[in-house]
């Protein structure tokens, strides 16, 4: 079945402009290898977190929006969670209008 998802990862402040653009890479890569389809992705750059987080009071924004059977979700949350870059991260499925 496949749904309509959107996915905000935090990455860490420190990363270089480099290391940012290699992960939002992966992310997308990611999502293409298990038949996804990116539909966009907003760049938020560096915002202050409302709390702090492994020591970093400042985190780098990114979300995506992205079509995707429900059943390979847990892949993408699974990557998420063992990549050290990442600080935090959540996949919210979207109601139809609300992607439009």
């Amino acid at each position: 079945m496949l749904g309509k998802y959107e996915s905000m990862i935090i990455l860490a402040p420190n990363l270089s402009a480099t290391d940012i653009e290699a992960e939002k890479t992966k992310v997308t890569e990611l999502i293409a290898e298990l038949g996804g389809e990116l539909v966009k992705t907003d760049n938020w750059g560096i915002k202050p977190l409302s709390y702090e987080i492994n020591k970093f009071r400042e985190g780098y924004y990114v979300i995506n929006y992205f079509n995707m059977n429900t059943q390979k979700i847990n892949f993408i949350d699974r990557h998420y969670r063992l990549n050290e870059k990442i600080i935090r991260h959540n996949i919210i499925k979207l109601d139809t209008e609300e992607q439009e």
